[in-house]
C-alpha cells in the first residue's frame, strides 16, 4: 500500500494538514469553555460577551475545517481505491491464461469488490482517522499538563492499562478478518455458480439442493462475520469501560482540587472536557489498531494480484508469421503425473491449410492454446519465424491470428459491439465479415438488427448464432492465420461446409482447424491432416495418404 500513499502524497499531505489542524482546534475548545465559565463566575459581563462571540466564530471555523477534512479524506479515498482497483484488474487480466484459470473468477470479483471495500473502511479511512486522533491526543496532553499535572498523571496511568487491550485481541482479529475475506470469496463463487447454472437447476429440478447450498454458505458467511464482530465488541466494550472509569476519576480529583481552592470552576470544566477528549482518541485508537492490523492478509492478497506475483507476460519481442510457426519437441502437462502433449514436432507454413484430428482428450485444444501463449510451462520450443514464443509480446502475438472457440463468449451489449469488440471498422468491412460467417442469415432480422442486445453471454441468441458471431469477429480482423477450435460445430453441416470452403479458398491465409467432422470431400482440400492420439502425433499427410496407409487413422475414421 505504500506506493498508493506516495502516488497521492500531495493530497495526503493536505488531508492530514487539515485533519491535524482541526484536531488541535478541537482540543482547545476546553480552554474556550474555561474562559467562559471563569468570566461568568467572576461576574465580568464584558469579558463574558467577548468570549461568547469568539466562541461562535471559533465553532464556525471548526465546522469549516471538519467539512474540508471530510471532503479531502473522501477524495483521497476515491483516488486511492480507484487506482488500486485498476491495478488489481490489470494484474488479473495480464496473467497468462493458465494462471488466470487456476483461480475461480468469483475470487477475482470478490477481491475487486468485497476486499477493496473492506480496505477502504478498515484501512485507508482508519489510518487517516488514527493520525488525526494521535494529533488530538498530543494536543490534549499538552493542555492537560498546563492545567493540572496531577490529573494528567492519573490519565496516563489509566492509559497504560488501556493499551494492553489491543495486544490481547489484535492477532485474533487478524485471523478472523482473513477468514471473512476467504468466506466472502466462497460465497461470491457460490452465487455465480448457481446463477450461471440456472438452466441446469431448472432442467434437473435441483432448486431445493441449490437453495440448501446457498443457505449453507450464507450461514457460514454470517458466522465468520459475527465471530469477528464478537471480538470487536469485546475490544470496544473494554475500551469504553476503561475510558468511562478514567473520566469519573478525573472529575472526582478535579472536584477535590476545587474544594481546596487549587483550581477554578472553569478549570474543572476544562479538565472534564479534556479528559473526554483525551480518552476518546485513545478509545478510538484501541479500536483502530486491531482493524488496521487485521487487514494485513487482505492487503497482501490485493498486492499479489496487482503486482503480478505470478507468471505474467514478460516478452517484448515483435512476433511475425511470414514463413513458419514451428513446434520443436513440445511436451506439456497440467499435472506432472499426466502429460497432455509428448514431444510434438510440427511446422505450419504460411498460407497452408491444416486439419487437426484425433479422439477427444488427445491434446488438440491444448496444442492450439500453447500456440497462442496459454502458458510458458512447456518444454521444447515454439518458434514464430524463428523467434521463441516466450520472448514475444503477448499483445502483438494476439494480433497475428484469430482464434474461434467452440463455445463463443458474448459480452453484455449489442451484436455489433460483440463483433467489433470496441474497435473501429468500416460498415463495408463489417457487412463482408457478417456475410463470410453466415451471420447475415439472422442478424438483419433481429428486432434492432446489429444494435440488438445480445444478453448475458448471448442469452438472447442461439448456440449457432453465437458461433457465427464468433466467426464474424475473426473474419473482420482479416488476420492471415485463423484457428478454428470446433468453430463451426454449432451450425448446420451445410453452413459449416460453406464457411470452411470459403476459408480453404482464401490465398495467403493459414488455416488450422480442429474438427470432429470427417467429410472426405472437405478434408481432401487441406494441405495436411495432423492426427493426434494420447498427446502424440501419429500421422501427418494428405487425407488419402493417411486413409490408405495409417492404420490408426483408418480406425479413427471408420
Amino acid at each position: 500500500m505504500k506506493k498508493y500513499w506516495q502516488q497521492h502524497k500531495i493530497l495526503l499531505a493536505l488531508t492530514l494538514c487539515i485533519g491535524i489542524i482541526g484536531a488541535v482546534c478541537n482540543a482547545f475548545i476546553a480552554i474556550v469553555l474555561q474562559k467562559i465559565i471563569d468570566a461568568a463566575v467572576s461576574g465580568e459581563g464584558a469579558v463574558f460577551m467577548k468570549t461568547v462571540v469568539f466562541t461562535v466564530v471559533y465553532v464556525a471555523v471548526l465546522c469549516l475545517l471538519s467539512y474540508l477534512g471530510a471532503l479531502a479524506s473522501k477524495y483521497l479515498l476515491l483516488n486511492m481505491s480507484r487506482q488500486l482497483r485498476q491495478d488489481v484488474f490489470y494484474g488479473i487480466l495480464r496473467r497468462r491464461p493458465m494462471q488466470f484459470w487456476q483461480v475461480d473468477t468469483a475470487d477475482y470479483t470478490s477481491a475487486l469488490t468485497n476486499d477493496i471495500r473492506m480496505l477502504e473502511e478498515n484501512y485507508i479511512l482508519t489510518v487517516l482517522n488514527t493520525i488525526e486522533l494521535v494529533a488530538l491526543f498530543f494536543a490534549t496532553l499538552m493542555i492537560l499538563l498546563y492545567l493540572s499535572p496531577l490529573v494528567t498523571m492519573i490519565l496516563l496511568f489509566n492509559l497504560a492499562l488501556i493499551f494492553l487491550i489491543p495486544a490481547l485481541f489484535g492477532r485474533l482479529l487478524e485471523k478472523r478478518q482473513a477468514a471473512i475475506s476467504k468466506q466472502q470469496a466462497v460465497y461470491t463463487a457460490t452465487l455465480q455458480d448457481i446463477f450461471l447454472g440456472y438452466d441446469v437447476v431448472r432442467s434437473y429440478g435441483i432448486r431445493p439442493q441449490m437453495e440448501q447450498r446457498f443457505k449453507r454458505e450464507n450461514e457460514k458467511t454470517v458466522q465468520r462475520r459475527f465471530a469477528a464482530d464478537r471480538m470487536f465488541a469485546l475490544n470496544d466494550g473494554l475500551s469504553e469501560t476503561m475510558s468511562t472509569l478514567s473520566i469519573v476519576v478525573v472529575i472526582a480529583v478535579s472536584a477535590y482540587l476545587v474544594l481546596r481552592g487549587n483550581i477554578t470552576m472553569g478549570t474543572l470544566l476544562a479538565l472534564t472536557q479534556l479528559s473526554g477528549t483525551f480518552m476518546a482518541p485513545v478509545m478510538m485508537l484501541l479500536q483502530n489498531i486491531p482493524k488496521i492490523s487485521s487487514m494485513k492478509p487482505v492487503i497482501a492478497r490485493l498486492q499479489e494480484l496487482a503486482d503480478g506475483k505470478v507468471e505474467v507476460w514478460s516478452g517484448t519481442g515483435q512476433p511475425s508469421f511470414q514463413q513458419t510457426v514451428e513446434l520443436q519437441n513440445i511436451s506439456f502437462a497440467y499435472d506432472e503425473a499426466m502429460p497432455v502433449l509428448k514431444n510434438i514436432t510440427l511446422c505450419f507454413k504460411q498460407g497452408k491449410k491444416y486439419a487437426l484430428l484425433g479422439p477427444s482428450g488427445c491434446g488438440k485444444t491444448t496444442l492450439i492454446k500453447l500456440l497462442s501463449g496459454y502458458s510458458n510451462g512447456y518444454t521444447g520450443k515454439i518458434l514464430y519465424d524463428g523467434q521463441e514464443l516466450r520472448t514475444l509480446s503477448d499483445v502483438e502475438l494476439t494480433q497475428l491470428f484469430s482464434l474461434v472457440h467452440q463455445n463463443v463468449y458474448l459480452f453484455s451489449g449489442s451484436v455489433r459491439d460483440n463483433i467489433t469488440l470496441g474497435e473501429d471498422f468500416s460498415e463495408e468491412q463489417l457487412r463482408q465479415a457478417i456475410a463470410d460467417s453466415g451471420a447475415d442469415t439472422f442478424v438483419y432480422q433481429l428486432p434492432q438488427g446489429l444494435d440488438t442486445d445480445a444478453g448475458e453471454n448471448g442469452s438472447n441468441l442461439s448456440g449457432g448464432q453465437r458461433q457465427r458471431i464468433g466467426l464474424a469477429r475473426a473474419f473482420l480482423r482479416q488476420t492471415h492465420f485463423i484457428v478454428l477450435d470446433e468453430g463451426t460445430s454449432a451450425v448446420d453441416k451445410r453452413t459449416a461446409a460453406e464457411i470452411e470452403n470459403r476459408l480453404l479458398r482464401r490465398e495467403n491465409l493459414t488455416l488450422l482447424t480442429i474438427t470432429h467432422t470427417l467429410q472426405p470431400e472437405l478434408l481432401r482440400q487441406y494441405d495436411e491432416i495432423i492426427y493426434l492420439e494420447q498427446g502424440c502425433v501419429l500421422g501427418q499427410g494428405s487425407y488419402d495418404e493417411l486413409a490408405t496407409k495409417n492404420s490408426r487413422f483408418q480406425a479413427f475414421i471408420q
